[in-house]
Order: C-alpha cells, then structure tokens, then sequence
C-alpha cells in the first residue's frame, strides 16, 4: 500500500567527523472511510456522515554518516531508532461543511518500537549554498503491532436506530519502505 507522509528533520553535524545526528518526526494518514448512514443514533434517522482515519506517527533518532563531504554531490548512509505511533479516529458530522462534530474519538490506538536504515543524496542549490536538496530511501521494520485498516471496522444497526461497531484488528510487524524529496537548510539556528 502506498501512502503519503510528511516529515521533519533536525540534525546536528560532528565538527571532527563526517558524521550527522538528530531527530525525525512524521505523519500520515495510511488509511480513510466515509460512510453515510442514517442508523446511527436510536430515534435520529437523518443522514450523518462517519469518516474514519488511519493515522501514523512516527519519531526516531538519526544517524548519518556523510562519506564524501567535499564533493559536490554528497552521498550519505543513516540508521535510525524510535518508535511508531498507529492510531484510528473517528468523526460524526451532519454534512462535509458542519465546523463541529457531533461526535469525535479514537477506535483503536497502538506503539511499537521501530528501526530502520536507508541512503541517500544531497545536491546544493546554486543560488543559496545554505540550501540542498535532497532525496533519499529508507527501509523500516518494528516489532508487531495491532492496528486497524480501512475495512477493519463493521457496524451492527439495531431495529429502532442506535447499534455497535464491530473491530476486526490486525497483528503485523510494520515494514515499509520510504521514499522521499526534501529541502535541507545548514546553518538554520546559528
């Protein structure tokens, strides 16, 4: 399945090796359902919509090591170690333009410990040598986790209105790949 996230980085660079430290947080939304139903409430039969999202947050430590620093193109190893964060919300509303819910929580909630190691490659911006470009790759894996997906969540009406939710939870260990484009800036605090 195919997702996408956005993340932050925040490195530090060792004065005396070609070696980056820090920290990356992420999100993203690695699933979503709307259901328009008009069963929800006992004695309420207008049409409410139930949309439900799968969400993902992850933080990790970072490791870089930067082999070839004096070149122009800067090619670079990482490890990473932390943590993955997967939880399912939920919000009942009238319409799409209603500002607030009627109700609103979480199904399922989860963490697992992460770790993962990837590559990648930097190339200065011309214009502002405080400025690169980079893409990279990185593959993660975790222990396993139980977490919910777009289909895992069933609702059994009951005649007059009203009912419950029904939650078929999965069991997995997490591994996915990454693949991402990002704008560094060196030199940002100083």
């Amino acid at each position: 399945m195919f997702f996408p996230t956005i993340s932050g980085i925040l490195l530090h660079e060792a004065r005396s090796a070609p070696i980056q430290f820090g920290l990356e947080l992420g999100y993203g939304i690695y699933g979503s359902k709307l259901e328009k139903r008009t069963d929800l409430y006992e004695g309420f039969s207008d049409e409410l919509r139930l949309r439900r999202n799968n969400n993902i947050a992850t933080g990790m430590i970072v490791i870089r090591y930067l082999p070839f620093i004096d070149s122009k193109i800067t090619p670079f190893l990482e490890a990473k170690f932390g943590a993955n964060y997967l939880y399912t919300r939920y919000k009942i509303r009238e319409s799409i333009a209603s500002d607030e819910a009627i109700e609103s929580g979480k199904d399922f909630e989860n963490w697992t410990l992460a770790h993962g190691f990837g590559a990648g490659v930097q190339f200065p911006i011309p214009s502002n040598p405080d400025l690169v470009l980079e893409f990279k790759a990185n593959y993660q894996s975790s222990n396993s986790i139980r977490f919910l997906t777009k289909g895992d969540a069933s609702f059994d009406p009951l005649p007059g209105g009203g009912g419950t939710f029904d939650y078929e939870i999965r069991s997995a260990p997490l591994s996915k790949l990454t693949f991402s484009i990002g704008l560094l800036v060196y030199g940002a605090f100083n």
